[in-house]
């Protein structure tokens, strides 16, 4: 098996009898021109794009890139995850792919006698591979959250994987397009978690060789540029895993271009792409200069009227369960797009979408979105990938981070698909359910393990407090 790094989260992967395509972002940007390939993809080979299958891990455009899936033969063999609600065969066919097969949680599915895949899904729309072919086997974490138990059921079934392959940095905005009245709500999540989960993984499967991965990325739009500073490099896990003494696994370090073979030594040049990528990124901006002036002039002429925004959001709203205002208390706030000072406000008690002169004192959030931006991603009911662009500024007032968390949540199961709860209610949502089982048990121990927790470091915390427990504090 020869196993290629196209860039990002690309791969091409051949054995004996068949070729398979996984999540291709071949050329160009992502997310309103803020995503970029780093290190440099090389051009697209010509068998890249007629690949005899193609398999994509879930909806998110660095996996799922319509200028690249435009360019692929339509008679690649497209495989995909089966969710609970189908997000991806209505935009293949309109691609014009008509051989499309969704492959349920756990199953594997045979491609031909040299090779076979099975997928693993996680949260509403996400999914992993796994690789079966000329007696190796790799496992394509991307950034798939598989952990715990759903890892240890991979490695039984499957053994000790030749190959995995894993993200490694921030694909959010939190925490870092964030700030904060209260420091401590920006500390839920670091650099050092990406670098941890890495490690955890290669613990859990014990594979031969682990390449850092899905996070081959830059930021060249001005509003993001400053946030390559908080990429995690694969230096900085090679770093973690000198430290953590797995001596089962060998580390690899891969550039785009770089191929992998499961019967001969890897080797891989980095050049000075992270020793010196300060330099680097100076030159891609340089490059990138033209592409981001059309980007500017094009969402310029953009504009979005509260009316458009208060529709968009009202339907939102109303699409979530009952009694939802009385979890979420603390309304949202976006700045206005329009240049008359004013703020729009969602309420989840009245389920309505206010215009206010000012901000309400008792918000969770003020989020900025530059208004071309935002019209766009209306438009294309995909407002939540504005938090992936890293085009996005949000401040927290004191505490308000979990309903921040919660408003992106449910606003991305909403463009989904799975709400409203009674249209999203169907034979397939439950069947997809009832194999995803152990998932839900696992998080429903996790949740409880959390309390726990919680309530330990309260109890610890008002015996040694002079004033008591503030809930505040956690």
């Amino acid at each position: 098996m020869r196993v290629t790094v196209i860039g990002h989260a690309g791969l091409y992967i051949k054995t004996q009898g068949a070729t398979l395509l996984v999540d291709p972002w071949l050329f160009g940007t992502c997310y309103w021109r803020s995503w970029w390939h780093y290190p440099p993809s090389p051009e697209p080979m010509p068998e890249w794009l007629a690949p005899d299958y193609l398999y994509l891990t879930h909806h998110h455009f660095d996996h799922f890139h319509y200028p690249s899936l435009r360019r692929i033969d339509r008679a690649t063999k497209v495989l995909i995850a089966r969710f609970g609600v189908d997000v991806m065969r209505d935009e293949l066919a309109a691609l014009g792919f008509n051989d499309v097969t969704e492959i349920d949680h756990g199953e594997s599915v045979e491609l031909d006698s040299s090779m076979s895949v099975a997928s693993y899904q996680y949260g509403f729309d996400d999914s992993a591979l796994v690789v079966v072919g000329d007696g190796a086997v790799v496992c394509n974490l991307n950034d798939c959250k598989l952990r715990g138990q759903d890892l240890d059921g991979l490695r039984k079934r499957f053994g000790r994987p030749d190959l995995m392959l894993k993200s490694h940095s921030f694909a959010q905005a939190y925490p870092n397009c964030y700030s904060a009245e209260d420091p401590k709500d920006l500390t839920l999540l670091s650099r050092k978690d990406y670098v941890a989960d890495f490690l955890e993984s290669t613990s859990a499967l014990e594979p031969r060789f682990a390449i850092p991965f899905a996070s081959m990325v830059c930021f060249l739009h001005p509003e993001s540029f400053l946030r390559n500073r908080d990429v995690v490099t694969p230096l900085e896990v090679q770093e973690g895993f000198a430290r953590s003494g797995q001596n089962e696994t060998t580390l690899l370090l891969a550039k785009p271009g770089d191929t992998w073979d499961s019967t001969q030594p890897f080797h891989s040049d980095l050049g000075d792409y992270y020793t010196a990528r300060d330099a680097w990124l100076e030159k891609l901006r340089e490059r990138a200069a033209p592409a981001l002036e059309r980007e500017a002039e094009a969402e310029s002429a953009r504009s979005l009227s509260f009316g458009a925004f208060a529709a968009y959001f009202g339907t939102f709203l109303r699409a979530l369960p009952l009694g939802i205002g009385l979890v979420l208390r603390r309304p949202v706030a976006f700045r206005s797009a329009e240049s008359d000072g004013t703020y729009w406000v969602l309420d989840w008690r009245t389920r309505r979408v206010r215009k206010l002169d000012a901000l309400p004192l008792d918000r969770a959030c003020l989020i900025e979105v530059p208004p071309g931006v935002l019209c766009a991603a209306i438009e294309s009911r995909i407002v939540n990938y504005v938090h992936i662009s890293m085009r996005v500024r949000i401040a927290l007032r004191k505490g308000g981070v979990s309903t921040d968390f919660a408003f992106w949540s449910l606003l991305a199961a909403w463009e989904l698909g799975y709400l409203p709860l009674r249209d999203a209610a169907s034979r397939r949502l439950f069947g997809v359910a009832w194999r995803r089982r152990a998932e839900g048990v696992g998080l429903a121990r996790a949740t409880l393990r959390q309390r726990g927790s919680m309530a330990s470091r309260m109890t610890s915390r008002f015996m040694v407090s002079d004033d008591g427990y503030h809930s505040s504090d956690e």
